[in-house]
């Protein structure tokens, strides 16, 4: 895997499982009666030794029920998106392979994030890292927490929080989203 495509989505191809039956305070075991998925299929699957891509939809479809999540929201990886100020489109990101393609709407320094047409996956990754808090930050755990997250990712941190902030009026728009400044804005 290129370092690019590495450096943005390590550990993050696929949900953090056990984190999360952590913090539902659930057992690898329960989940498996929960799901309907038998254990020793299930045990693999959420210590990473089996890959998601090989199993059956059904399988998948269960596994998502359970985290409440969507069935692509098991892979995360990035998706395109469009870039906002306020309620004014500035930009669509379109991840493909190892770079996002950018096409923007807006020469306005003031309304937009970037000044390329095509940018790394490593360059985005410090755009999303940017638009979240500082990993350092005192009691980091507890603003993860609130997001339904277990450790500092700031692409997955940007789906929750849109990458709106205090200091401007830019925010992103997931593909499938349909969401105005007005939901999204921090003030």
């Amino acid at each position: 895997m290129p370092l690019d495509k590495y450096y943005l989505l390590k550990d993050n191809i696929l949900m953090d499982f056990l984190a999360e039956l952590k913090l539902q305070n659930t057992s690898i075991n329960e989940c498996s009666k929960k799901t309907g998925i038998p254990y020793g299929s299930l045990y693999p699957l959420l210590h990473k030794s089996k890959p998601l891509e090989r199993c059956e939809y059904n399988t998948l479809k269960k596994l998502s029920e359970f985290f409440h999540c969507s069935i692509d929201d098991l892979f995360d990886a990035p998706k395109n998106f469009s870039v906002f100020w306020k309620d004014e489109k500035t930009a669509d990101v379109t991840v493909k392979e190892n770079a996002a393609r950018i096409r923007r709407y807006t020469k306005n320094p003031a309304k937009q994030l970037f000044c390329k047409s095509q940018i790394t996956l490593y360059e985005l990754g410090e755009i999303f890292k940017w638009r979240c808090w500082d990993q350092n930050r005192e009691n980091i755990e507890k603003y993860l927490y609130k997001l339904g997250l277990t450790q500092f990712n700031p692409y997955k941190i940007c789906k929750k929080t849109h990458g709106a902030m205090y200091q401007d009026n830019i925010w992103f728009k997931f593909e499938g989203e349909t969401l105005s400044w007005s939901d999204v804005k921090c003030r």
